[in-house]
């Protein structure tokens, strides 16, 4: 099938297709913002996005799961451990939900996984192939997800959200971290960083993970800091 080609293995990152792919989401999460208020006197539209961004990012993984399955390159790296795995499901029940909870544990996860990924593709499959529309589909859209949310349904995070956020994501990454040492995984870059990002685990050398968990860290900070910023202090004890 023509979204399936293997031939279409072709993709180079900051290739013209990369660039379109992350202006796409770049005009819509403006026009999100430009029209918020707008869309916020909108219920029936909020009825209809908010399912439609859940499922569409579930039925897109499915298919993901089965084509993977198909072309017999399934391993234990298709399991839900990593960042943007998290952030995607995670996503998807806070919109089904509308958890406020949900939302100040996730919010961090997909501004960081999404960002990363969307500027630092880790993608080998061309426009149009499937994997090509699924990796920029869910990162794109777990992103504009929870801008959504926080944009225009008005939900907030504070200070000690962020924190209670980086605390289930350490909870998760020591089980992670044993699941890797013992089957070879790397489920949240816990066993070596990605190709491109690679040159930061050179340059930290034995010490790499202390220096990737304070990255982290800090982009966490960064994420409160701009928001605190474009909020203004009455959200910080949201």
């Amino acid at each position: 099938m023509f979204f399936f080609d293997e031939s279409l293995e072709t993709f180079e990152m900051f290739s013209v297709s990369h660039l379109l792919a992350d202006l796409f989401w770049i005009v819509a999460i403006t026009l999100m913002i430009v029209f918020r208020r707008k869309l916020r006197g909108m219920p029936r539209f909020d009825r209809f996005i908010r399912p439609f961004l859940a499922i569409a990012m579930l039925s897109f993984q499915l298919v993901f799961y089965l084509w993977t399955f198909w072309r017999g390159a399934a391993t234990l790296e298709l399991l839900p451990f990593g960042l943007c795995h998290l952030a995607m499901y995670m996503t998807s029940a806070t919109l089904l939900t509308q958890s406020k909870t949900l939302f100040r544990i996730v919010f961090p996860w997909a501004i960081i996984g999404a960002l990363l990924s969307l500027v630092i593709a880790d993608l080998t499959f061309e426009f149009p192939h499937f994997r090509y529309i699924h990796y920029f589909g869910n990162h794109g859209m777990f992103l504009f997800g929870v801008l959504y949310m926080m944009v225009v349904r008005g939900y907030t995070i504070s200070y000690k959200s962020l924190w209670m956020s980086g605390g289930v994501l350490i909870g998760l990454a020591v089980p992670v971290y044993f699941f890797n040492r013992a089957y070879g995984t790397n489920h949240l870059f816990l066993s070596h960083l990605p190709g491109p990002a690679a040159a930061i685990q050179t340059a930290f050398g034995d010490w790499w993970l202390a220096g990737f968990v304070g990255f982290v860290f800090i982009l966490f900070h960064l994420i409160y800091l701009v928001y605190f910023l474009i909020r203004g202090r009455k959200d910080r004890i949201a």
